[in-house]
């Protein structure tokens, strides 16, 4: 285990370089014209920031702010777990490979799954993603341009079924445009990394920012940082 730290450390140092390739699939549409989209970015895991460039080839039928936070949500080795005891899962898993199984449910029961797989490659991260959506329907609140940003959330970690699994839950919210109603998604995922250490109960703080916006053109910020792991630690006291 401090084995893999040691080698964490050493490659999530300075700027870490990304890149996306997905795939977003409608329920009704033909499996061969899926929505690509790409995108590039810059991360400083030790400070828990990323930057991230979307581009899709023409417009989805939903905010592409959504879509972009689903596919930025992979990105948890960008995660500052600096100066707390809790194990990092996320960057410990390379350079090998991470896949990550996610399902959602929004609130107007369109649903969402995913499966993404991260790989390391000549000093950039590169996640590789297919997106699926089903029963988006004209009424629903995905398909307005004038949701806010992704608001601040807490992801909850803890350890999976298997020994080198991990498992989040994450209720991700966006606001409309009077900032009296709002647009909500249960995520919940299971990530994967041969021969890793699961991690321990914990919570990651995110915060997300959209710093541009255009015409099949998105550009995020966020930042991840570990919270804490009190509420185990008193659970563990109570017993």
């Amino acid at each position: 285990m401090d084995h893999r730290m040691e080698r964490a450390e050493s490659m999530f140092t300075g700027n870490a370089k990304s890149k996306v390739i997905a795939e977003v699939h409608f329920e009704l549409d033909d499996p061969e014209s899926a929505y690509k989209v790409t995108g590039e970015g810059f991360a400083q895991p030790l400070e828990g920031s990323q930057s991230l460039e979307l581009n899709c080839t023409r417009s989805l039928p939903i905010n592409l702010n959504i879509v972009g936070t689903i596919i930025q949500t992979n990105f948890r080795m960008f995660t500052q777990y600096t100066g707390t005891m809790v194990y990092d899962f996320f960057k410990t898993s390379f350079p090998g490979t991470m896949t990550v199984e996610m399902e959602g449910k929004f609130c107007d029961d369109m649903t969402v799954r995913a499966t993404s797989t991260l790989t390391h490659v000549k000093d950039t991260l590169i996640l590789r993603c297919q997106v699926y959506f089903e029963g988006l329907t004209e009424e629903s609140l995905a398909m307005s341009e004038d949701l806010s940003c992704t608001m601040p959330c807490f992801e909850v970690m803890d350890k999976g079924d298997k020994a080198d699994e991990a498992l989040s839950t994450i209720d991700l919210v966006w606001r409309t445009t009077n900032m009296l109603g709002k647009y909500s998604c249960r995520l919940t995922s299971i990530v994967k990394c041969t021969g890793n250490f699961a991690p321990p109960f914990h919570f990651i703080g995110h915060e997300y920012k959209l710093t541009e916006k255009s015409e099949n053109k998105s550009s995020l910020c966020s930042t991840s940082k570990v919270s804490c792991n009190r509420h185990k630690l008193l659970q563990e006291q109570l017993k």
